[in-house]
């Protein structure tokens, strides 16, 4: 009897270790997936915005990398004119600094979070009184850094006889940035507006704006 009750156990023993095991996930692990699933779905809705709309100009399509696009009077990379500036915050994270007063505001962005490297600035204001006041939208965009690019490949770093080229290009405003004086071109039927350092004639920082938008509402946006 003794050994039939012995033999029962051991066959249950082994029925027990051929079982899969069901490992349950520890909190953080099922809360880092959970974070991962939301960032993707948002990448996706955000990507999806500006491929659609670069892919209905057919004159950027490969050419430069949606991500890198400067595409004049509509946004640079994701971040679009008339944006929903929750949208664009979703993307860029917290700004290094802000400024915000009579419903407008500015915002930049640092690379690596150093005031000395490329900057990305963005200017939004609330439409106050509006159906939509609750909304900043983004006005303006501007970038230091030659890894925006438009469909022609001109950004920082190109020479202003290069950029006027491809643009029609009207001096609006001027600045001084380390020492140089940085003279303001603007092709305001295509919104886009390109700060030329003086001394190098080069390109340092590329601002994009509505089309037609006059060149007197320009913002220095540093």
């Amino acid at each position: 009897m003794i050994r039939n009750s012995l033999i029962i156990l051991l066959a249950t023993g082994l029925l027990s270790c051929n079982q899969p095991a069901h490992k349950q996930p520890n909190a953080d692990t099922a809360k880092t997936e959970a974070a991962d699933t939301t960032l993707t779905d948002k990448s996706i809705v955000d990507d999806s915005a500006a491929d659609k709309l670069i892919s209905s100009d057919t004159s950027t399509m490969g050419t430069v990398a949606t991500d890198r696009l400067i595409l004049p009077g509509k946004g640079i990379g994701h971040i679009l004119i008339d944006q929903d500036l929750e949208l664009a915050l979703k993307q860029l994270g917290k700004p290094d600094s802000s400024d915000a007063a009579m419903g407008s505001s500015l915002m930049v962005w640092f690379a690596k979070h150093n005031t000395k490297d490329y900057r990305t600035s963005i200017y939004s204001h609330r439409n106050m009184g509006g159906k939509d006041e609750s909304i900043s939208r983004v006005q303006k965009i501007l970038v230091t850094s030659p890894w925006f690019k438009t469909a022609g490949h001109l950004g920082v770093g190109a020479t202003l006889d290069a950029v006027k080229k491809d643009y029609s290009l009207k001096p609006v405003n001027r600045y001084k940035a380390n020492g140089h004086d940085v003279q303001v071109y603007t092709d305001a039927d295509k919104g886009i507006s390109f700060e030329i350092d003086d001394v190098t004639k080069k390109c340092v920082a590329v601002v994009v704006h509505k089309a037609h938008e006059a060149a007197s509402a320009y913002i220095n946006m540093h």
